[in-house]
Order: C-alpha cells, then structure tokens, then sequence
C-alpha cells in the first residue's frame, strides 16, 4: 500500500503514527491469541459434537421404531427412558451449533485469517515510518 509519508516532516508526527501503528498491532496480536484460543476450543467442540451427534441420530433413528414393540416391563420402560435421555441430549447439541458448531469454528476461523492479513500490513507501516523518519532532520 502507498503511504503518504511524504506529508510527515518531523520526527513528531512520525513518533506519533509509530505510536498509532504500534498501538493498533498490541490489539491486534491480542486479537490473535484470543481467537488462536477460541478457534482451538471451538475445533475439539465442533469435532466432539458432530461425532455425537451421528452416533445419536444413529442410535435414535435404529430405536425410535424397535421400543413401541418391546413388551411392557422393566426393559421397555429402560429403553424408553434412554431413547429420551438420547433425544434430549441430540436437541441439546442441536441448540449450541450455533455457539460451538461448525458454523462459529468457521466464523473464528475467518477472524483468525482476517487477523493475520492485517499484522503484515502494519509491521510494513511501522518499517516504512522509521525509514521515512531516518530520513528527516528532526
């Protein structure tokens, strides 16, 4: 990117961009590590749910039609009891898709990405200023 240092004449306005850009990088690396973080957890999150819930959509999908002919009793009544407990569990891993599912993992993925495009640019601002400013008299 073209920079308009040439409008910078003393070491003050460029100690003062050096300031801004320096500042600007702090955040940004913050930035960085807490989505580093946040991306990891939303990876084992995302895996773990999804495997879950195809081994509940399998077992729910096998079950739903097998307890209904179970004869009355002590295994129907357990059967009918975890074919709930599984459908309930499934409902739950459905509503958090949207806080720890694929969707947010790619979400914090593109924030990580969009992070790392933006350090380059400004360590490139920060040597361009310090050349600029050798440059100039005071």
């Amino acid at each position: 990117m073209t920079y308009s240092l040439n409008l910078l004449t003393t070491w003050a306005q460029c100690d003062a961009v050096l300031a801004y850009a320096n500042s600007k990088l702090e955040l940004l690396n913050y930035h960085d590590t807490q989505t580093g973080h946040r991306t990891g957890n939303l990876t084992t999150s995302a895996t773990k749910d999804s495997s879950e819930l195809t081994g509940l959509n399998a077992y729910i999908a096998a079950m739903t039609p097998v307890v209904p002919t179970l004869p009355a009793g002590k295994d129907r009544d357990k059967q009918t009891n975890d074919l709930r407990l599984k459908t309930d569990r499934r409902d739950t891993l459905m509503a958090r898709q949207n806080q720890v599912g694929p969707e947010a993992l790619v979400e914090s993925e593109l924030d990580s990405a969009l992070v790392d495009v933006q350090l380059p640019v400004g360590d490139d601002l920060i040597a361009r200023v310090t050349a600029h400013r050798a440059t100039l008299s005071a």
